[in-house]
């Protein structure tokens, strides 16, 4: 279920690819950078970023974070 009230921010981004990330196993950069595409275009087609909308920033901000991801890999997931 959607909820449409949540706020689509960099942070809430970088969430989502890590939960995915860690459901799919992806361990290697590119595949980061692939996983975060299609988690920003699942955003675009159900609404909640305009189409017209630049998402570039959010992007490179995001794949910036590839250290983070990489790190919480090691991490033990919170149950």
């Amino acid at each position: 279920m959607t909820d449409i009230n949540l706020s689509f921010t960099p942070e809430a981004l970088f969430q989502q690819v890590l939960a995915r990330g860690r459901e799919q196993g992806v361990v290697e950069q590119a595949a980061f950078n692939d996983l975060l595409e299609d988690v920003i275009e699942t955003h675009r087609a159900v609404g909640e970023i305009d189409t017209s909308d630049s998402t570039e920033d959010m992007e490179e901000q995001s794949r910036g974070r590839w250290a983070d991801y990489k790190a919480s890999l090691e991490e033990k997931p919170a149950e």
